[in-house]
């Protein structure tokens, strides 16, 4: 085993000219490499967008598929066994066996995810600073 022994010293020097609310200036000023890279954020959108509409329009092109279906077997054309959104159009309407426990994770969620997104935007609109402390 290697044993490296180390040791440091502080010295502490008392600045009266820096107000408490901008002692943290000095360093958020110096790191260059912290600025907010609006571009990738602006593409990661986009990216996400065009997704979201691609899952979309899938689902909407296989939803009028069956409908297009349904209403060619109502009009008694074909006599066909149920398929597609058919199979479970009765489990649709049954509520859930632990609903209280489902409603519980839902609110527990959407709270969490709400209050995620009011941080991170306070957080983009520069709100959280360090001479900010809580």
């Amino acid at each position: 085993k290697i044993q490296i022994k180390y040791t440091y010293s502080v010295k502490f020097v008392r600045n009266d000219t820096v107000k408490w609310s901008s002692r943290w200036d000095y360093i958020l000023e110096s790191m260059q490499h912290t600025n907010i890279h609006w571009f990738s954020i602006l593409n990661s959108l986009v990216i996400v967008l065009f997704l979201s509409g691609m899952v979309a329009m899938i689902i909407l092109r296989t939803l009028h598929k069956d409908i297009a279906r349904y209403n060619q077997i109502d009009s008694g054309e074909d006599v066909q066994e149920e398929f597609g959104w058919k199979l479970v159009h009765g489990d649709v309407f049954r509520p859930p066996r632990k609903g209280m426990l489902l409603s519980v994770f839902l609110g527990s969620g959407l709270q969490i995810f709400f209050m995620t997104l009011v941080t991170l935007g306070f957080a983009c609109l520069g709100f959280l600073s360090p001479a900010n402390r809580g």
